[in-house]
């Protein structure tokens, strides 16, 4: 059964939720889906969701955030902790906050959608997610000189991506790796312009904002919008207070599981496991036991665990998948 916190408490007038009023059009709402998407979660070792039309293929971590809490966002939903979803809100011409909100007023193909989306956001592998890490910077022209190395004849060494004219014999049959060649794959790519002068200074508010999603979703720490050098910080380091209230119940959930996750800590949650299984650094310890977390494991899990029952407690399974989490996860 899905809680209902105390930063969104129904006010009801002879029995009826007053919100039509926080409730515009849909079709005045960009990414606004009225009726049930025309998706269909499978499960096959994992949990993947494929959708007629592509509805949620080749979206941003960004972009399936917004989308999800824009459900919750038409009904005036605005207990936003992440600036930069309060602020895209705000911004919409079609937004009112509501302080009457209460997730009562969602309809069913509201509450479908919004775990559609979620599932999609829980889906992505960690080979995924780098993809998509990697194009953010090779759009803005990176060039990562990871091409394969080559011998030639007169003793000199080229990088390429297909063997060169000159090459000795036993280099004849090598031919750069797409999945370890950044160079290569995003060569073949009309829009991609190497730029050697590339530097992180360049990337824009969206793109720190969405390398602060992945870095999370990855197994790392970041917040959403900081500088890039923040966007890999480990959780080796001990967390602040201050650091985890600007994430969200979803966030924390994950974040404070990725630590035991870690260590190999066996899941009995489906999302959970879902997620870890699709991290190539996953690795089950069928022996595994809280004596191998560190004392920064344990003082960081401390934290985390605080700082969600000051938000009104650790999600569900089904809260996960279906509330805003009270702050826009």
């Amino acid at each position: 059964m899905i809680r209902v916190r105390h930063l969104a408490l129904a006010v009801l007038v002879g029995g009826v939720v007053q919100a039509d009023e926080f409730k515009p059009a849909p079709d005045d709402i960009p990414n606004y889906f009225a009726a049930v998407m025309p998706c269909k979660i499978e499960r096959d070792g994992r949990t993947t969701i494929a959708c007629k039309g592509g509805e949620l293929e080749r979206k941003t971590l960004r972009e399936l955030s917004i989308l999800r809490n824009t459900i919750y966002a038409r009904y005036g939903w605005d207990g936003y902790r992440k600036p930069w979803l309060r602020d895209y809100f705000h911004a919409q011409p079609w937004f009112k906050a509501n302080p009457r909100f209460t997730y009562k007023v969602l309809s069913d193909a509201d509450r479908k959608n919004a775990h559609f989306i979620a599932s999609k956001e829980q889906s992505l592998t960690s080979t995924e997610l780098e993809g998509m890490r990697d194009e953010i910077f090779a759009r803005h022209g990176k060039v990562w000189a990871d091409k394969q190395e080559y011998r030639l004849k007169n003793g000199k060494t080229v990088k390429a991506c297909k063997p060169p004219k000159g090459v000795v014999d036993e280099d004849k049959d090598m031919e750069a790796d797409d999945f370890s060649s950044h160079d290569c794959r995003f060569a073949k790519q009309k829009w991609y312009a190497p730029n050697p002068k590339f530097s992180p200074a360049e990337l824009t508010t969206g793109d720190k904002i969405e390398l602060g999603l992945l870095s999370r979703a990855m197994g790392e720490f970041a917040l959403d919008n900081e500088q890039r050098e923040k966007t890999e910080s480990t959780l080796e380091r001990i967390l602040k207070p201050e650091e985890l209230r600007q994430l969200s119940l979803r966030d924390l959930r994950l974040l404070r599981n990725t630590i035991y996750a870690r260590k190999g800590r066996p899941f009995k949650s489906q999302i959970l496991r879902d997620h870890f299984e699709g991290m190539d650094w996953y690795k089950v310890n069928t022996g595994y036991s809280d004596k191998v977390l560190s004392a920064n494991d344990t003082r960081n899990i401390t934290l985390i665990k605080s700082v969600e029952n000051e938000f009104g407690g650790p999600l569900t399974d089904e809260d996960w998948l279906t509330e805003p989490a009270t702050d826009g996860a």
